[in-house]
C-alpha cells in the first residue's frame, strides 16, 4: 500500500497491527494562523471547524482510500473529539453526507465505528475549570510523546488488527518520533516529519515492539486510560 508516506511494512511476524495515521484537514484556525498569526489555542479557534479547502481535502482523501481498498480493511476509527478531527474522520470514513446516522445503518453499510477519545486530542492546556488545561501553558512535547506511547500501548491491547487514527499534527508526529527514538521501531525519516493537513501515513507495529521496556513502564498524567470494550461513537 502506498498512501502518502507509508512505512516499509515488516512481514516477518503474524503478530502485528497496522495503524493509519491521519492529520485533520485544514481548519479555519489554520487560515487564521497563516494569515493573521492568531494562536490556535485562542478560545474562538481551539475547537475550529474545517475550512472549505479542508472539506475538499477530505473529499479527495476519501476518494483515494476508496480506490486503494483501505476503507474495506479498517476495523475501527479513533478520532480526537475536536470538531476539525471529527469532521475529517466522518468525511473520510463515512462520507460527508453521513453525519447523523444510526449505528445499525453504519453496520449495514460496512462503515467502521468512529470513536472520539480525549487521549489523542491536540496539545493539552489546563485550568481549574478543565483538567486538560494548564494555566494557559501548552503541554510539553515530551508529555505529548508520552501520551502518544500510552495511546499506542492501549491500541495494541484492542482486538482490531487495522485501526485508523484521526488526530493532530503535533500529537501524531511526536508519537511516531517516540516510537522510533524511545521504543526503537525502525521508521523512515519521511515518517517523522511534520504532517500536512489530511495527510495519511501507515505503520505496522509488532508484538516485539510492544514488549519494549519504554512501553512496559509507560505512564502519563492527567488522563485515564479509556475503556477497551465500552464505546460511544460519534455519528
Amino acid at each position: 500500500m502506498d498512501l502518502c508516506g507509508t512505512q516499509m511494512l515488516r512481514l516477518s511476524s503474524p503478530h502485528f497491527k497496522t495503524l493509519h495515521l491521519v492529520r485533520h484537514a485544514q481548519g479555519v484556525h489554520n487560515i487564521a494562523l497563516e494569515e493573521k498569526g492568531e494562536k490556535p489555542e485562542s478560545e474562538k479557534l481551539f475547537d475550529a471547524h474545517l475550512s472549505p479547502k479542508g472539506l475538499q481535502q477530505v473529499s479527495e482523501r476519501r476518494n483515494q482510500i476508496l480506490e486503494s481498498g483501505l476503507l474495506n480493511t479498517v476495523e475501527l476509527v479513533i478520532t480526537s473529539p475536536l470538531c476539525r478531527a471529527m469532521e475529517t474522520s466522518i468525511g473520510i470514513f463515512r462520507g460527508q453526507g453521513y453525519v447523523n446516522i444510526s449505528e445499525d445503518f453504519a453496520k449495514a453499510n460496512n462503515f467502521p465505528p468512529i470513536v472520539a477519545l480525549e487521549i489523542c486530542r491536540e496539545r493539552m492546556i489546563e485550568s481549574d475549570e478543565d483538567a486538560l488545561w494548564q494555566d494557559k501553558e501548552r503541554e510539553k512535547l515530551e508529555d505529548v510523546a508520552t501520551r502518544g506511547l500510552h495511546f499506542v500501548k492501549w491500541l495494541w491491547e484492542r482486538p482490531e488488527k487495522e485501526i485508523a487514527i484521526v488526530s493532530h499534527g503535533i500529537f501524531l508526529q511526536q508519537t511516531l518520533c517516540a516510537l522510533h527514538g524511545k521504543v526503537g521501531i525502525p521508521l523512515e525519516d519521511s515518517l517523522l516529519t511534520r504532517f500536512a493537513n489530511c495527510e495519511l501515513r501507515s505503520i505496522r507495529i509488532e508484538k516485539s515492539d510492544m514488549e519494549a521496556d519504554t512501553l512496559m513502564t509507560c505512564n502519563c498524567r492527567n488522563y485515564v486510560t479509556p475503556p477497551s470494550t465500552s464505546f460511544h461513537s460519534h455519528a
